[in-house]
């Protein structure tokens, strides 16, 4: 018994000392006993009955080791002195954690696509002191899901598994408990409540988004990832898998911290067991959400679908005529609400299923049967020459004609249309950023017009009168997008 375990049990005995007086006693061993039932809660019983599935994943990769000497990439150095020397590799140790899982009678280990990745061995230690080796089986970098199998050690069969639970059962402000190894302190407990669902939050890189996440205030720190998100009844419910630290501002932020909903785990898992990895069906299509001044634009009455902003080429999107400016309101009769429902209505079907899509195009309410593909290699976007610009004071904006220069400049992926080279203040255009290019504008869906030069573009904005708004088909990056400007 701890120091502190001994004066709690001492301010107890003499607090129900007193009433033994009046109620004719208790024994000392019945209220120790009272007591260390009472601090048995449904979060301490949810972390005993998943803690012994938990395992602390040790993985080691090769990493190539860096030149100190930054000369080394510079194209001058190479250009007269040719390839720097090889860079060795050396083996570099990295932790998580991951759990014990049943599928079909056989025990698998899932965790994060991230702490495996790369991975050369693979070491499972059990908070008992049993270790297995291990193999990943299958991974799915979009969710960043990984499944593992043991490959040596004894007393596999007897490995306790959890129990994987329906995340749509726990309330918002639910108790939840992470469990993991962070910083390798093995079968850590935190809890506290799931705060939010359904969470959108980009990748490492800005490269895509982690999507259909569970959002929770229970503590996440390095080693956690892979870890179980249990709910009050001892179910697992997500994944650790991501924390944010800081805002874009690099103010410190708490709290918010995100594990990948089961309910999408369990959509991959079976692909993942039995073929490694994920196919997904594809529509292709870039899109994006409804804002209220694009709803009325686009003439929808609830404002609710997502915006088509390029159809990908040969994709089956464009074979089954879908175009920039289509709403997709419905899919198979369910309801299109944002586009991370969107993506989850396409994503897990099979290629070659056929779906109904039901859009607005021009105010008018159609229908499509789409066939769904997979995704194949998009070509590259070819140079041009230099061009004019022009200085539009009303939306303090510099648009400068497409070009070989700027496309170098600001990495774009098309050739045509008019690139911001330039925004002042944060007026009209305070939506708009340098390198953004300028495809389509109008008054509405109904009246865009190409933008192929600087002509065309005073001729749209000659006649807005003040107040009025030009909606704008932009590209910025690799991302298709409306904007609404306000004169």
């Amino acid at each position: 018994m701890t120091w502190a375990k001994k004066h709690l049990t001492l301010m107890m005995v003499i607090l129900l000392g007193i009433g033994v007086l009046t109620t004719g006693g208790l024994s000392v061993a019945a209220q120790e006993e009272g007591v260390d039932e009472s601090q048995k809660t449904a979060i301490t019983r949810a972390a005993e009955i998943v803690g012994p599935s938990v395992a602390r994943v040790e993985v080691t990769k090769s990493m190539a080791s860096r030149s100190p000497y930054s000369f080394f990439d510079d194209p001058f150095f190479k250009y007269f002195f040719g390839e720097p020397p090889r860079q060795e590799e050396r083996k570099v140790e990295s932790l998580g954690s991951g759990f014990v899982i049943d599928w079909k009678g056989e025990k698998y280990v899932l965790t994060n696509e991230h702490v495996v990745s790369g991975a050369q061995e693979i070491r499972l230690v059990f908070s008992e002191g049993r270790t297995f080796q291990a193999e990943v089986v299958g991974k799915d970098e979009m969710i960043d899901i990984a499944v593992l199998r043991i490959t040596k050690g004894t007393g596999v069969e007897n490995l306790p598994t959890v129990t994987l639970g329906n995340p749509g059962s726990t309330p918002i402000g639910g108790w939840v408990v992470a469990i993991g190894n962070p910083e390798g302190f093995e079968n850590t407990v935190t809890a506290g409540v799931l705060s939010a669902k359904n969470r959108t939050i980009p990748k490492p890189g800005g490269e895509g988004s982690y999507q259909n996440l569970l959002q929770t205030d229970a503590s996440i720190n390095p080693g956690n990832s892979g870890g179980p998100l249990v709910n009050a009844n001892g179910e697992v419910i997500g994944i650790n898998t991501a924390i944010i630290r800081r805002n874009q501002q690099g103010v410190p932020l708490t709290g918010l911290n995100f594990a990948v909903s089961i309910d999408s785990v369990k959509q991959v898992l079976p692909q993942l067991i039995n073929q490694g990895e994920v196919t997904r069906a594809w529509l292709g299509v870039w899109f994006q959400e409804i804002t209220p001044e694009m709803g009325e634009k686009f003439g929808l009455m609830d404002g609710l679908g997502v915006l088509i902003s390029e159809v990908v080429e040969n994709s089956p999107a464009e074979e089954a005529g879908l175009k920039p400016g289509d709403v997709i309101v419905e899919i198979d009769g369910t309801k299109i609400t944002d586009g991370t429902q969107f993506q989850q209505e396409i994503m897990y079907r099979d290629v070659g299923e056929e779906i109904s899509i039901s859009l607005v195009r021009n105010q008018e309410k159609r229908s499509v049967t789409v066939e769904l593909g997979r995704r194949s290699e998009e070509d590259q976007a070819t140079p041009s020459d230099d061009r004019d610009s022009i200085t539009d004071e009303t939306f303090g904006i510099t648009l400068t004609e497409n070009s070989q220069d700027l496309q170098e400049q600001y990495d774009l992926v098309l050739d045509e249309g008019l690139v911001v080279t330039g925004v002042e203040g944060f007026g009209a255009a305070g939506t708009l950023r340098e390198g953004d290019v300028l495809l389509q504008a109008g008054k509405s869906n109904m009246n865009l017009f190409s933008l192929n030069d600087v002509k065309d573009w005073e001729k749209i904005t000659s006649s807005l009168e003040e107040g009025e708004t030009l909606l704008v088909r932009i590209v910025r990056g690799s991302s298709y997008r409306w904007v609404t400007l306000e004169r």
